[in-house]
């Protein structure tokens, strides 16, 4: 594995090389992907991650990140922990509260450490996040294993808290097959191992855990795009698909396989959380993006983030996502590459 550090405005990345030619650029900044390069099936080295072109966008985005202390709107910025009521920020459209707020993880910069093994590099950013908001002072280790001869990375998510709060940690990385942007994600094939997905308020809020109906059931393996202009997404606040759906079997890792055929670059991944929100790229950014080579354009990304439900704090019958002090929070999620 060759290791090198850069400066990105003011920021020290880390850039990994494997004996596969994969590349990846990790981010102190929110504990982040970057930017993962793959070899297409012609050869060519490609990016297939969507990034802001400036670190002031970037820092203040989710591309990338980490994000916590949860995933996910909160309904109205309102929770209930151990019995007592927490007014959360107000970040998202006025209503509700939007990945851990103002000062999520996604917007803090960590600090880092390199172990190097035979098999893998170990990537480790820690921060620890005060109680400005939620219970606990939350202590958080990122660990990301990127694969010497083998084309996979794995990200290991970890928190400990000072008192019971609320954990609901994911990764946001935006991605696109085709090969630095080169087309939107609609014709990307995509494999969900879900048969129940959540439908949303039109603040995007779960209403009910119901059976995927057509538009939603991907386990057909279609392209994004087959079902994305029906008038049960269009003439919704979603715009698309940004929606949490449930693992048929919790006990399998596997989670969802997207395939750009052009490109030839796929993607399987696979996770110990129960269920994953799909975004289809629905709300595009105004900012340039890759190294200002791309202005956003609707689904010019999708991201793939494995949590628990959304707002579970605020429902019955769902995993509330409670972390308790000596209790240590630990979940992965894996991305292979072909």
């Amino acid at each position: 594995m060759k290791l090198e550090f850069i400066n990105r405005e003011g920021y020290e990345h880390l850039v990994l090389t494997n004996n596969k030619g994969m590349i990846v650029e990790l981010s102190p900044v929110g504990a982040s992907i970057y930017d993962i390069i793959l070899p297409n099936k012609n050869g060519e080295a490609v990016s297939i991650v969507l990034k802001p072109s400036y670190m002031e966008n970037y820092k203040n985005s989710y591309h990338g990140k980490t994000i916590g202390r949860f995933s996910g709107r909160i309904d109205k910025g309102v929770c209930t922990i151990a019995g007592k009521e927490y007014n959360l920020d107000i970040n998202w459209c006025d209503v509700n509260s939007l990945h851990g707020g103002f000062k999520g993880l996604s917007s803090q910069v960590c600090q880092t450490k390199v172990n190097e093994f035979d098999a893998y590099t170990e990537v480790i950013f820690t921060y620890v996040e005060d109680s400005h908001m939620l219970p606990g002072e939350v202590s958080y280790e990122i660990k990301y294993h990127i694969m010497n001869d083998i084309n996979e990375i794995t990200t290991i998510l970890g928190a400990t808290t000072t008192e019971e709060t609320v954990v609901n940690m994911t990764n946001h990385t935006y991605f696109n097959l085709s090969g630095n942007c080169k087309n939107t994600v609609l014709n990307h094939n995509l494999y969900f191992q879900c048969d129940k997905y959540t439908r949303l308020n039109n603040e995007l809020i779960t209403i009910t855990i119901d059976p995927v109906n057509e538009v939603m059931d991907f386990r057909d393996n279609h392209p994004i795009g087959k079902y994305i202009e029906d008038s049960s997404l269009q003439n919704h606040k979603a715009l698309g698909y940004d929606h949490c759906f449930i693992k048929e079997d919790e006990t399998n890792p596997l989670l969802a396989i997207v395939k750009d055929n052009e490109s030839g670059i796929g993607l399987t991944i696979s996770s110990s959380y129960p269920s994953v929100v799909f975004y289809s790229g629905c709300y595009p950014d105004s900012y340039p993006f890759n190294e200002d080579k791309i202005t956003n354009i609707k689904y010019h990304a999708f991201c793939l983030e494995p949590q628990f439900i959304p707002n579970g704090i605020n429902m019955e019958g769902v995993e509330k996502a409670i972390l308790k002090p000596g209790e240590v929070y630990s979940h992965y999620i894996k991305y292979s590459f072909e």
